[in-house]
Parts: C-alpha cells; structure tokens; sequence
C-alpha cells in the first residue's frame, strides 16, 4: 500500500467543493488504486491565494519532510493554490522531500508534461480567483448601494439570511441607555463602569470598556444608515433595517464625542512626551492590566494608573506618580544592581531605520517579478506591466537612494552601568531595554498595599 495523507480546502466560492465532497471522491480513488491514507489536513472557509495563511497546508509542507508519506491526494489543483507562484513553489518543496502530489480529477502527466500543466492550471486558477475576488467586491457593492447590510450584525441586532436587519430587544435596551447617558453628560468611561458593575457583556461575551461604548456611540448602523468602504471608496446609504435611536440624537451624541476629541488632542503633547522608561513594566495585581502612563496638568505630578481600571473594566483606582515610582525603582536597582555594567551601541544618527527600507526595496523587488510573470502569463497587458514596472522602479530607486544619504558612520559602543543610562538623558526606548535587563516585572497590588519589584535571576 502507498502511503499517502489527504489535503482539503474550502472556501466559499462553490458548494461543490464541499470538504464531505473532496473526501469522498479521494477516498473512492484511494481505495481503488490501493494508497493508505495516514492522515488529512483541512482548511475551512481559507482563501487559496495565501498559502502562509492556512494553517494545515502549512503544516502539511511541514510533515513531509519527516519521510511519513510519500503522496499528497488533493481533489484538484485548485484546492492546492489559486497563486501560480505559490502552487510552483510548494510543490517543488513536496517533490524535494520526495512527496507526489496527486490531483484525482486532473489527468497524470509524464515529469515534462506536468510541468507546463501545473503553470497552466496555476495560471487558470490565479486568473479565476481574481476574477472571482472581483465579482464578489462588485456584489456587496451593488447590495450596499440597495441599502442591504452585508456585514456581522453590530450589538443591539441579529441578521438573518438574506433579509434586513432585525432588532434583539434586550441589547437595544442597552444601547438606547449609552446615548441617553452620554446625552445627559456622563462620559464613555463612566458608562463602562456602570455597565461592567450590572455585569453586561458584548455579543463575545466579554467585558465592557470605553473602546466599546465609543464604537457604540459613532456607529450609524443605530440611526438606520449602512457605512460601506471597498477599495478606498465609502458608501453611505439609508439601510431598510429599523433603527434603534433617532436620528437627531444620534448626531447630537456624535457632535459631543467629537468635539471632546479634539479638545484631547489639543491637549496633547508629542507622544516621546507621554512615554517612561517604566511603561509595561508594571501590571495591576486584582486584573493582570498593565499600568499606563496618565498626563496630568495644571503642573500636577503625572501617575501610573491600571489600564483596565482606566477603561472601566478593573476596580482598581489606585496611581502612583511617576517621579514616585521610577525614585523607588532607582532605589532597589541602587540595592540589588550597584555596579552592574553593559556595552550599549549609541546611534550616532537620528531615527533613520536602513533596515526596514533594505526590506521595503526586497518587497518591491518581488512585485516586479510578479509583475513580470503576470505579463508573461498573458493576465496584465504591456501597457499594465510597462505601468506597474515604472512606478514600482520609482520606489525602489527613491529607497536606494535614501539609504545612499544616510550612510551611517559606525555606533559608539560604550560600556556603561544601567543606572548611568536611567539617570540619564538618553532615550526612553534604550532605558527601558536596560531595565528589562535587571527587571521581570512590577506588581501593584491594592488590599495588600504594596508594590513588588520581580528582579531577573
């Protein structure tokens, strides 16, 4: 017997390539031409354009290089790869670890034969599912455009197939009270903790905080509108569904949240202003929430505070002020770390990152051959590829060039002691890699009192 493993995949673009289908008609092969199958890995509802994306196709690469099976069973080479360089790429790691792949409903080919074969049916089937991916975005266009809401029902409404929009009472209630709330004065964070304290959940089931009453309060769905964006393009349209708070105070809600916006960003100063070289070290003890960084004004001394607590999700209201914190830290770091000593590399440039433009230019580089292959392939014309050739060269040649500017002359290394570098001028980003050196971690924990400093062993 012939030791082969199955692969199935679905997406879901055609009900006859249904998983119960693929298996049948494989086993039936099997059984006839006497392979032993050992095992199967499925994909459901996965696209066959991005094969990193489906977890069993990858493992299944993965296991055949363990010498297990000697054959890969596929319903047909669509269900393999939509991409044609993918499909080409994979199947030559499956031949290199000495694995056949069989279609079952594809006719053998000698070694020759197979290889045009498999560029043609890759070619076929790159070309359908673009085609397809084209049609589908047409399709939720056009019933966007009709008003028809195409997406997960949002919390206070269920969808049933192929109609509007229906309401489920028990969530509306909830919604109607956030905008009578946040009408009234109260603020999203208030509302979470009321909300968290009658113990109300999302439609997930899991607590409630501000991130979630704001996506509630500026969600036009509640005032019987549909919002829908494809490639750039938003749609706006009265939706049929019944709405669930009128329309004037939904704008009246929607006015007040976005107007206290912006007076937050007034407020701001720039984000190397709000960091410390403390933040993620701490967490709060009663929820496992990270402390975060709270800006005070009116010359009050700035605080770690609980993030859950901050989103209303942890009952935890108890801060520390910053200069406080990081004077207690110092002084442990002072007990335990006197003279602990590290090279660290000072750039001796600004914030210019040649490694992630080295990558961009790698990126672009591979666009160009695909692009390349998609004219060779008859799919793009010579006026696309003369198209896209151009302006992806563009970028390539601005990103060399920028990193011809930015020669860097090599880093000072200096050996310096952690609390040099803490009391120090340099950057928060470095002080807080030499922390993480010497500590685990910080815990805040309310009822005891106290706080507790993790050092590393």
């Amino acid at each position: 017997m012939k030791k082969a493993v199955l692969y199935l995949r679905m997406s879901t673009d055609k009900q006859e390539y249904s998983i119960e289908s693929q298996r049948r008609v494989i086993e039936d092969y099997a059984i006839k031409n006497k392979y032993e199958i050992l095992k199967e890995y499925v994909d459901y509802g996965v696209s066959g354009r991005e094969a990193e994306k489906r977890q069993s196709f990858m493992q299944m690469i993965e296991d055949s290089k363990k010498g297990e099976f000697y054959y890969v069973l596929i319903y047909d080479s669509s269900r393999f790869a939509r991409n044609l360089e993918q499909s080409l790429v994979y199947k030559s790691m499956l031949r290199k670890n000495g694995v056949s792949l069989i279609s079952v409903t594809e006719p053998s080919l000698d070694d020759d034969s197979q290889l045009i074969a498999d560029a043609l049916f890759g070619a076929m089937n790159e070309m359908y599912s673009r085609k397809l991916s084209k049609v589908v975005k047409r399709g939720m266009m056009e019933k966007a455009l009709l008003g028809e809401y195409i997406s997960c029902a949002p919390y206070g409404y269920y969808k049933p197939k192929n109609k509007p929009l229906v309401i489920v009472e028990e969530e509306a209630k909830v919604v109607r009270r956030i905008f009578a709330e946040f009408l009234s004065g109260k603020s999203t964070y208030a509302i979470a903790k009321m909300l968290n304290s009658e113990d109300i959940k999302t439609k997930k089931g899991n607590s409630i905080d501000t991130r979630w009453v704001k996506k509630i309060i500026t969600n036009m769905t509640y005032k019987g509108y549909y919002c829908f964006n494809s490639d750039g393009k938003q749609i706006i349209k009265k939706a049929k569904h019944i709405p669930i708070i009128d329309e004037e105070d939904f704008e009246k809600a929607k006015n007040i949240f976005e107007n206290s916006e912006k007076r937050k960003k007034q407020r701001q100063k720039p984000l190397e202003y709000n960091k410390h070289w403390l933040c993620g070290l701490i967490r709060c003890a009663e929820c496992g929430q990270t402390y975060v960084y709270a800006k005070y004004y009116n010359n009050r001394q700035d605080r770690f505070r609980c993030g859950g607590y901050t989103c209303g999700k942890c009952t935890n209201h108890f801060s520390i002020g910053v200069n406080d914190m990081e004077n207690i830290v110092l002084s442990k770091i002072s007990d335990i770390y006197p003279n602990y000593i590290k090279k660290v590399e000072l750039k001796n440039i600004d914030n210019y990152n040649k490694e992630k433009d080295i990558k961009e230019i790698e990126k672009y580089k591979k666009a160009l051959e695909k692009a390349k292959k998609a004219y060779l392939m008859e799919i793009d014309t010579i006026e696309e590829y003369a198209k896209n050739k151009k302006e992806i060269s563009q970028k390539i040649e601005f990103l060399e060039k920028r990193i011809e500017n930015n020669k860097e002359e090599k880093n000072t290394i200096k050996e310096i002691s952690i609390l040099e570098v803490l009391n120090s001028n340099e950057s928060m980003e470095l002080k807080n890699k030499m922390a993480r050196l010497v500590i685990h971690g910080i815990e805040v924990d309310k009822e005891k009192k106290q706080i507790s400093i993790y050092f590393n062993a």
